[in-house]
C-alpha cells in the first residue's frame, strides 16, 4: 500500500503540472490573440498577417526560446517583404526556396535544424499570395510594406512575451549529427523540390494552395532517417481527421465570424500536445484544425479541404522522393533510410 501510494504522488504532481502548464498556455494565446481581434475592427486583415507572426514566433520558442522565436519572426517578416515584392518574379522567388532549403539543411547539419525549419514552411505563403492588408486585394506601396512588417513584429514579439512569462524560460537543444553531409544534401533537395513545386503552382492554372505541398514536405523532413513511415503516417491520417472535423464543422452550418474564436483552442491544444510530445497524429491534426479555421480566402471551404487531402498525400510521396535522392546522390544506393540513421 505504501508503494502503491508512492506512485500516485508523482503521478498526481506531473498530472498537476500538465493542468497548470495548460491552463498558462490558454491564458497566454487569449492576452496574445485580444489585440488582434480587437484591431481587426478597424484595420482589415490585420489578423491575417497576425496569424504568421503568432506562427512563427509560437513554434520558435518551442525550439529554442525568446532569441530563437524573436531571430524567426524578424528573419520571416524579411522574407515576406522581399517574397512579396518579386512576387511577378518567379525564378527570384525559386532561388529563394532553394536557399532556405540549403540553410536548413546546413542548419540541420549543426544540429540546429529545428531552429529555422518555420521559414521555409511559411515564406512560401507570402509567394502563394500577398496577405490581404488595408484592402482585398492588396495595394503593395510602401504604406503596405510597413504594415506587414510592423504588425508581424508587433504581435510576433508579443507572443514571445507572453509565452516567456506563462511557460517560462527555454533553451535550443543540439542533435548529434554523425555525418553532416547528408543534412545538407537532404535540404537542398527539399529546397529544389519546394522551388519545383512553387513554379508549377505560379506559372499555370493550378493556383491554389499548393503551399501544403511545401509545408508537407518540412514537417515530414527528417535529416537524420530521410524517411520515418510512422511520422509520415501520422502526417497524413492527422490532416484527414483535421480536415474532417473542419468539414463537418462547416456542414453545421457555423458562422463564418465565429471560426477565428476556434482556432485559438486548436492552436492551444497543438502546442500543449508538443510540449508534451504527444503522439505525431494529435498535434498534425490539431495544427491541421487550426490553420484551416484560420484560411481567409474567399474559395469553398470543402473544396480547399479536398485540394489540401490530395495535396498532403502528394508532399507525403515528394519526402519519400527526397529520401531516395539523398540515398543515390550521397551514398549511390537505393533506400529510403540513411545508412547512419539505421
Amino acid at each position: 500500500m505504501q508503494g502503491s501510494t508512492a506512485d500516485a504522488i508523482p503521478a498526481a504532481e506531473g498530472r498537476h503540472r500538465t493542468v497548470v502548464l495548460a491552463l498558462k498556455l490558454l491564458a497566454g494565446l487569449v492576452i496574445i490573440a485580444a489585440p488582434v481581434l480587437i484591431a481587426s475592427y478597424w484595420v482589415p486583415g490585420v489578423s491575417e498577417v497576425a496569424f504568421f507572426g503568432v506562427l512563427a514566433a509560437s513554434f520558435g520558442w518551442i525550439s529554442g526560446g525568446v532569441r530563437v522565436g524573436a531571430s524567426v519572426v524578424g528573419s520571416l517578416a524579411v522574407l515576406g517583404v522581399v517574397s512579396i515584392l518579386l512576387h511577378s518574379h518567379t525564378w527570384a522567388l525559386a532561388l529563394i526556396l532553394i536557399l532556405l532549403g540549403a540553410g536548413y539543411g546546413f542548419a540541420a547539419s549543426r544540429g540546429m535544424g529545428k531552429v529555422v525549419l518555420q521559414l521555409p514552411i511559411l515564406t512560401p505563403y507570402f509567394m502563394r499570395q500577398p496577405p490581404a492588408l488595408f484592402n482585398d486585394p492588396p495595394v503593395v506601396d510602401v504604406a503596405y510594406i510597413l504594415g506587414v512588417v510592423v504588425v508581424m513584429l508587433a504581435i510576433g514579439f508579443w507572443t514571445l512575451l507572453v509565452l516567456h512569462l506563462a511557460a517560462g524560460h527555454r533553451t535550443p537543444k543540439r542533435v548529434e549529427v554523425r555525418d553532416p553531409r547528408v543534412p545538407v544534401v537532404y535540404g537542398t533537395i527539399l529546397g529544389v523540390l519546394s522551388a519545383v513545386i512553387m513554379v508549377i503552382g505560379t506559372t499555370t492554372e493550378i493556383k491554389t494552395h499548393w503551399v501544403w505541398i511545401t509545408l508537407t514536405l518540412y514537417v515530414l523532413a527528417d535529416p537524420q532517417q530521410l524517411y520515418t513511415p510512422a511520422k509520415m503516417w501520422g502526417r497524413v491520417l492527422g490532416t484527414l481527421a483535421g480536415f474532417a472535423v473542419v468539414s463537418l464543422i462547416f456542414l453545421i452550418g457555423v458562422p463564418d465570424s465565429v471560426l477565428l474564436y476556434l482556432a485559438i483552442p486548436a492552436l492551444w491544444l497543438c502546442l500543449v500536445f508538443m510540449l508534451l510530445k504527444r503522439p505525431y497524429w494529435q498535434y498534425a491534426f490539431l495544427l491541421t484544425v487550426a490553420v484551416v479555421l484560420m484560411d481567409t480566402s474567399d474559395v469553398s471551404t470543402l473544396l480547399l479541404d479536398a485540394e489540401r487531402i490530395g495535396f498532403t498525400i502528394v508532399g507525403a510521396g515528394l519526402s519519400v522522393v527526397a529520401a531516395l535522392l539523398v540515398n543515390f546522390i550521397g551514398h549511390g544506393r537505393a533506400g529510403l533510410r540513411s545508412p547512419e540513421g539505421a
